[in-house]
């Protein structure tokens, strides 16, 4: 049974990227574009693994993933960030608190994305 992947991301260009690059390679994918979006998926579908954005509207990716995790620990994230005013690069930092797998920052290597999720994934 192929395994589902919830993208959370507000750039809906972001979201059909990631979707299109993991159904290529088999993969069910879910999509929110915020994070109270985010949580009602994740409440109502069995989710492997979760793409996190971590500027979302209405519940930011750090809070979504402390969720996620309330609900479900362990869980397994990539957390993604990328084009704010602050540095990426310092503020998926804070997502290791959620022991994410990897950080992306924007624009994304979607050749390493796809090797991170089948790693984390064939590891099931």
């Amino acid at each position: 049974m192929a395994k589902t992947i919830l993208v959370i991301d507000d750039a809906p260009m972001i979201r059909e990227l990631i979707k299109s690059v993991l159904e290529a390679e088999g993969f069910n994918v879910a999509e929110a574009s915020d994070g109270e979006e985010a949580i009602q998926i994740y409440k109502q579908q069995k989710i492997d693994l979760s793409i996190v954005d971590i500027f979302l509207p209405k519940k930011g990716g750090l809070q979504v993933m402390g969720e996620i995790m309330e609900l479900e620990a362990p869980h397994k994230f990539i957390a993604i960030s990328g084009g704010e005013a602050f540095n990426p690069e310092a503020i998926v930092e804070l997502a290791k608190a959620f022991d994410v797998i990897e950080t992306f920052t924007k624009p994304i290597d979607t050749r390493r994305l796809v090797a991170v999720v089948h790693k984390a994934l064939d590891e099931d």
